[in-house]
């Protein structure tokens, strides 16, 4: 078979043919670089009819013809220029700056110091308050009676050593004011022979307002002062010519 030299035939005229388009390609390439506005293709393109302009002739007119003038014209003198001579510009020298070295502060937060909690108070067993010392050894035993007597204006009663009346007291010193002004005293027991009674008698009609109260030897008060009233009249409604005072002991 002779296929093979035909074949080698065809690529050899192949190549031939590429090497004949890219000489083309080159050349063009050349043209348009050493031409850029060059346009091959404008060839090709119908020509742009040109119109027809016809100048009419004017007749000629007088045209001033100018002198010439000769002038002098300088000749240029070359100037020399002198080159500034080289200056040699200092390179920038760079100095090291110095950064200097972070302090580093401390902040000393003081706290308070812990403080122990105070331990509960002992608790005290309250003691109940005892009673106040009373300020007189007698005091009123009952309310005081009262009665209208047309016979004696007086006042009399019993001193008992407590309140359950368990002993009457002889020796007690009571005494009487009466408008203010001190009228006397009286020592339980010595009348009639009763135990522990005394009795203060007034003048017949006698009407005032006073007190009546146990006494010490130097005339301090035992008890409380009581007060008593007399009316001059005996009949009358409201009329009192006695008064019952009882003291009891034992405060």
């Amino acid at each position: 078979m002779d296929f093979e030299p035909d074949r080698d035939r065809f690529f050899q005229y192949a190549t031939f043919v590429m090497l004949g388009l890219t000489g083309v390609v080159c050349a063009c390439y050349a043209l348009i670089f050493f031409n850029p506005r060059v346009n091959p293709i404008a060839a090709l393109r119908p020509e742009t009819p040109t119109p027809n302009i016809s100048i009419v002739e004017l007749p000629p007119t007088w045209t001033p013809t100018a002198t010439h003038t000769p002038t002098n014209t300088p000749t240029a003198t070359a100037t020399f220029t002198a080159t500034p001579p080289f200056t040699n510009t200092p390179t920038e020298t760079l100095t090291p700056t110095f950064i200097p070295t972070p302090t580093i502060f401390y902040i000393v937060v003081t706290g308070v110091p812990p403080t122990r909690r105070p331990l509960p108070p002992t608790r005290v067993p309250t003691i109940p308050p005892l009673p106040p010392t009373p300020q007189y050894a007698f005091r009123l035993g009952r309310p005081a009676e009262t009665a209208a007597n047309c016979g004696t204006w007086y006042l009399s009663g019993t001193v008992y050593s407590d309140a359950a009346g368990s002993s009457r007291l002889n020796g007690i010193l009571v005494r009487v004011w009466a408008s203010g002004i001190e009228q006397g005293t009286d020592t339980t027991g010595v009348h009639s022979n009763r135990t522990g009674y005394w009795e203060w008698i007034f003048g017949r009609g006698t009407a005032t307002t006073g007190e009546v109260a146990i006494v010490n030897a130097d005339g301090s008060l035992r008890s409380p002062k009581i007060p008593f009233t007399l009316t001059a009249d005996c009949n009358g409604e409201g009329a009192i010519q006695q008064n019952i005072i009882d003291f009891v002991g034992g405060q």
